[in-house]
């Protein structure tokens, strides 16, 4: 008779413990798996909006790098640039790299994507220079650089990070020489972005300019 009993089976409540056992070991490795997908779908996502940056940052680093001088129309006698808190617009070369070389007409500002969502965008015209004036930025092509951006702030010719930068630019006869970007989005705030406006020399102009200022 012991032995018999000893060959039985499994009790039911035996049988009831043990899965209740298997249960919480498969709902603690279902947490740990859901845990690590999240945060390499985080990763994921910070290394692309760093990607973002990069890219944004570069490119616009060439164009400001490759400003022109240009006379605005009009009676009163100022350079075609148009400096504010949240959007800025000059003419510049485009890189060739990019396609389509040549001057153009340049706004920086943020506005909805063709999702919906607001976008830094840069927006460029050709500029033939027969009239010294910006073009219907509404119909001019654009390129998203950054994506679902909450906000963007421009300073001008400021001294470090720390110092005061100017949210407009007063001067009417020279460009600054530095912009700044502060720029946050629905994932993250960027670091302070310093990019030189580098002049390039303009036909007409009486001479060359650097750095933005006239010489």
């Amino acid at each position: 008779m012991s032995i018999a009993r000893h060959r039985r089976g499994m009790t039911l409540v035996e049988v009831v413990v043990a899965l209740a056992v298997l249960s919480l070991i498969v709902l603690t490795l279902g947490a740990s798996l859901r845990s690590m997908a999240g945060s390499a779908l985080r990763i994921d996502q910070r290394m692309d909006a760093v990607d973002e940056m990069r890219v944004a940052v570069a490119f616009l680093g060439d164009v400001l790098a490759r400003a022109s001088v240009i006379q605005a129309g009009g009676a009163e006698r100022r350079l075609l640039f148009d400096a504010r808190a949240d959007s800025v617009a000059w003419v510049a070369i485009m890189p060739a790299r990019f396609g389509a070389a040549g001057r153009h007409a340049f706004r920086l500002s943020v506005e909805p994507a063709d999702d919906g969502k607001d976008a830094l965008v840069l927006r460029y015209a050709p500029w033939s220079g027969e009239r010294a004036a910006f073009p219907d930025w509404a119909t001019a092509e654009h390129r998203v650089l950054v994506q679902q951006v909450e906000s963007l702030v421009i300073g001008y010719e400021g001294e470090g990070l720390a110092q005061a930068w100017p949210a407009n630019w007063t001067r009417r006869d020279r460009l600054p020489s530095r912009l700044r970007l502060d720029v946050a989005t629905a994932a993250n705030a960027w670091p302070p972005v310093v990019l030189p406006m580098r002049v390039l020399a303009s036909p007409g102009m009486g001479g060359f300019v650097i750095g933005g200022s006239t010489r």
